[in-house]
């Protein structure tokens, strides 16, 4: 579906460098975002929200980022760090309650809901999967709130995925129906015989 152009942000990787612009697609916003972020225009960039690291690799998706989104143009060998991490300041890592490392993208996603929570429902099954399986304590301190509002995120996580699966079973229903039906001699059939019927009654 066509869009006007919306307005975006743009980085370079390490942040020094901000401009704004607009486009209605992804490819376009990768053009203008290379001509005035100086940018060679053959180079391959690949595009990732300022605020978390998500890749935005997808036309669909980029159509549901809202205005004046925040992005990073990432060249090859380049990275996405938070915000601050450039000049040197270490996070440091997190550990479960059972004394595990958080992988580094379960503390993109929570960094990312902690801006913003109706980012939840651009989640892949994946990432909403890894969130409910997390002990609800340590998604609390990840979410830097209580262990009931943790509850809360995951069960609105299970209920996402369970209206996905859903969905996905009812669009596959609907193709067996529908490739049954053109393999079926008796559709055109039963569509003439109806037809004949009403002739012989008039």
């Amino acid at each position: 579906m066509a869009t006007g152009p919306r307005p975006y942000k743009i980085w370079n990787h390490d942040r020094s460098l901000k401009k704004s612009v607009t486009a209605s697609n992804l490819e376009e916003l990768i053009a203008k975002g290379k001509e005035k972020l100086g940018i060679p225009a053959s180079e391959y960039v690949r595009v990732a929200l300022d605020e978390d690291g998500t890749e935005v690799d997808e036309e669909d998706y980029f159509t549901f980022l809202p205005f004046n989104s925040t992005v990073i143009l990432l060249m090859e060998g380049q990275t996405w760090r938070p915000e601050g991490s450039e000049h040197g300041t270490d996070e440091p890592d997190f550990m479960t309650s059972d004394g595990r490392q958080v992988s580094d993208r379960v503390r993109m996603l929570t960094t990312g809901l902690n801006k913003d929570m109706s980012r939840l429902i651009t989640f892949s099954n994946e990432d909403l999967q890894e969130l409910t399986e997390m002990k609800a304590q340590d998604l609390a301190q990840m979410l830097l709130d209580t262990e009931e509002y943790a509850k809360a995120v995951q069960e609105a996580c299970r209920r996402f995925l369970d209206e996905r699966q859903q969905t996905s079973e009812a669009m596959e229903l609907l193709c067996l129906y529908h490739k049954a039906r053109e393999c079926s001699p008796y559709v055109n059939d039963e569509g003439e015989g109806n037809k004949r019927q009403k002739f012989s009654q008039t």
